[in-house]
C-alpha cells in the first residue's frame, strides 16, 4: 500500500493552482496512473529521478506517478550551492530530470545528470502530457524509497533522508489522525508532505499565490483574496508565512471565519503570533506542530488554549512551549549522545514515522542515531525539557549553546522588547547577542542581562521556512565584521 492507492475518485477538485488550473480526483488518478506506467517501464522499481518541477499540479502528478511505479523522486535544494548540489547528485545517482527547460539545462553544468532515460517537463525533454504508459505495477516492497529529501544543512552538511513507502504511509496515518482532514476540506498547502497527506485524506489542495521558496515574501493582498474565493478551511505553513496574513487582516480590522484549523511550525511560534492568528481566524483551532525532516510530527500544542502558558514561558525564560508528544512517538530528554535521562537536555525520538537511518551515510547515522532498548532513536539536536504535564519545552540546540547557556530563553526575552524583530545569542569571542530592530542597545541589555549586544540590519534566516535563525550565516557575517 502507498499513497497512490489512497487517492479518491470523482469530479471534486483535488489540486488548484493560483492560475485557476484545476485537476479533479479523476484527473489526478488518470494522470498519475499514466505516468506511473511510463516510470515503471523506463526506471523500474527503485529508479531515481531528480525533481525540479515547480510546485503545482504537474509536480504532484509526477510524484504520485513515481509512487505508483515504485520509482524514487529526489528533491535537492538549489540554495545549497553548486558544489553541494553536485556532491549530492554524485552520492545519490539519478537516471533523469523532471522539470522545465531551465532544469533540463542543468545537464550542461552537472555531468551527473547526463545519460539518463527520463527527461520530462520542458525542452530538451518531453512534455509531461505527451507521455504514454501502461498500467503501473500492482505491488512492490514497501521498504523501497519513495522520496529522497535533504536536511537544510544549517548545522552541518545536508543529510539525505530516504522516505520509504512504509514510512510515508506511517506518516500519513499520524497526520490524518491528528489533522483530521476530509473531503469537505480545502487545504492551503505550503509543505509538500502535508499536501500529500491532505490528498490521501480526500481534501482539496490549494497552492498559495506566492513563491513557496521564499515564504516570508508572501503578499497578503494576493493570498487573502485567494483564501476567501476558494473557501479555504485549513492551512499548514511556517510562522513567516502566516504572520503577514494575520497582520494584514488585523490592520484593517478584518477576520476570516472560514478557517477551522491553522497549523504552524518549522520555527518558534511566539505568544504574540499565536494571539494574532487566533484573532485573525476566530473560528480556527490554532496549533503549533513541532517536528523535523526526520520526524514529522513530534509534538503539537493547542496555542489558543495555551496562550497564557506561552506568555508565562516567555516572561519567565522557560523557553518555547511546543506541546504534548503525539501518541505515535516516544520522546526522551537525555544527555547529548546518550540515552541517560536528564531534566534539561537533548530531545530524542523513536517511532514508526521517525527516520532510522540516512541514505547510505553511516557517518551521519553514527552522529545522529542511537540504538538502545530495541529501538533506533533519532537525535533531534534540539534541547529542552518535559514539564509535569508531559509537555515539551524547547530551549535551543545542542550545537548553539553558549557555554552552559541555552539560547532560546535569552533570545525570547530580547524579542519581547518593543522594536526588536529577531535576536540570536552566539559565541563570538564570548557571549554576544545579535539583534535586528529599532531598539537601543541599553534596552536589550536590560531585558536580557547580556553585556555584549550588536544591532545589525538583518539577522539571516533559514532558506526553507524563512523563520529560524541561520546561525552558520550569522557566524560568517560576524567573522567578516571582525
Amino acid at each position: 500500500m502507498n499513497l497512490y492507492h489512497l487517492l479518491g475518485e470523482g469530479d471534486r477538485p483535488a489540486l488548484i493552482e493560483p492560475s485557476g488550473r484545476v485537476s479533479s480526483f479523476n484527473d489526478l488518478r488518470r494522470d498519475t496512473s499514466r505516468l506511473g506506467g511510463y516510470f515503471a517501464r523506463e526506471l523500474g522499481v527503485g529508479g531515481r529521478v531528480l525533481l525540479v518541477q515547480p510546485v503545482g499540479i504537474d509536480l504532484y502528478n509526477v510524484v504520485i506517478g513515481l509512487f505508483a511505479a515504485g520509482g524514487t523522486g529526489v528533491l535537492v535544494d538549489p540554495s545549497a550551492g553548486y558544489r553541494r548540489v553536485r556532491a549530492t547528485l554524485a552520492r545519490v545517482g539519478v537516471r533523469g530530470v523532471v522539470g522545465p527547460w531551465w532544469a533540463q539545462a542543468m545537464r550542461l553544468f552537472f555531468p551527473e545528470l547526463r545519460g539518463g532515460r527520463v527527461y520530462l517537463g520542458g525542452w530538451p525533454g518531453r512534455a509531461l502530457s505527451s507521455v504514454e504508459g501502461g498500467a503501473p505495477p500492482q505491488g512492490f516492497d514497501a521498504s523501497t524509497p519513495a522520496l529522497i529529501t535533504f536536511t537544510t544543512g544549517s548545522t552541518g552538511r545536508p543529510k539525505a533522508v530516504a522516505r520509504s513507502h512504509a514510512f510515508l504511509s506511517a506518516q500519513h496515518e499520524v497526520l490524518s489522525s491528528h489533522l483530521r482532514l476530509g473531503p469537505d476540506d480545502v487545504d492551503l498547502a505550503t509543505l509538500p508532505v502535508f499536501a500529500l497527506s491532505s490528498l490521501a485524506s480526500g481534501a482539496t489542495v490549494v497552492f498559495p499565490d506566492c513563491n513557496l521558496r521564499r515564504p516570508a515574501s508572501v503578499d497578503p493582498g494576493r493570498v487573502v483574496p485567494q483564501v476567501r474565493r476558494l473557501g479555504v478551511t485549513t492551512v499548514t505553513a511556517s510562522p513567516a508565512f502566516l504572520g503577514p496574513l494575520a497582520a494584514a487582516l488585523l490592520k484593517h480590522g478584518d477576520t476570516y471565519r472560514g478557517l477551522r484549523a491553522c497549523f504552524t511550525g518549522g520555527a518558534r511560534v511566539s505568544a504574540a503570533l499565536a494571539r494574532d492568528l487566533g484573532r485573525a481566524f476566530p473560528a480556527a483551532r490554532v496549533e503549533v506542530v513541532y517536528g523535523s525532516t526526520e520526524a514529522e510530527p513530534i509534538a503539537a500544542l493547542d496555542a489558543r488554549a495555551s496562550l497564557d502558558d506561552l506568555e508565562r514561558g516567555e516572561a519567565e525564560g522557560l523557553g518555547a512551549l511546543v506541546g504534548t508528544p503525539v501518541p505515535e512517538v516516544t520522546v526522551r530528554v537525555v544527555r547529548p549522545g546518550t540515552l541517560e535521562a536528564t531534566e534539561v537536555g537533548e530531545i530524542v525520538v523513536a517511532g514508526a514515522h521517525v527516520n532510522e537511518r540516512y541514505w547510505e551515510d553511516p557517518e551521519a547515522d553514527a552522529a545522529n542515531k542511537i540504538v538502545g532498548g530495541g529501538r533506533t532513536w533519532h537525535r533531534t539536536g534540539d534541547t529542552g525539557r518535559l514539564d509535569d504535564r508531559g509537555r515539551l519545552w524547547l530551549v535551543g540546540r545542542v550545537a548553539d549553546m553558549v557555554g552552559e547557556v541555552h539560547p532560546f530563553p535569552v533570545e525570547i526575552r530580547a524579542e519581547r522588547v518593543p522594536g526588536v524583530r529577531r535576536a540570536a545569542l552566539v559565541d563570538h569571542r564570548g557571549p554576544l547577542l545579535v539583534y535586528e530592530g529599532d531598539q537601543a542597545d541599553a534596552e536589550v541589555r536590560r531585558a536580557t542581562g547580556v553585556d555584549r549586544v550588536l544591532r545589525v540590519d538583518r539577522v539571516p534566516v533559514d532558506p526553507r521556512h524563512n523563520a529560524k535563525v541561520d546561525r552558520g550565516s550569522l557566524r560568517a557575517l560576524l567573522a567578516r565584521r571582525g
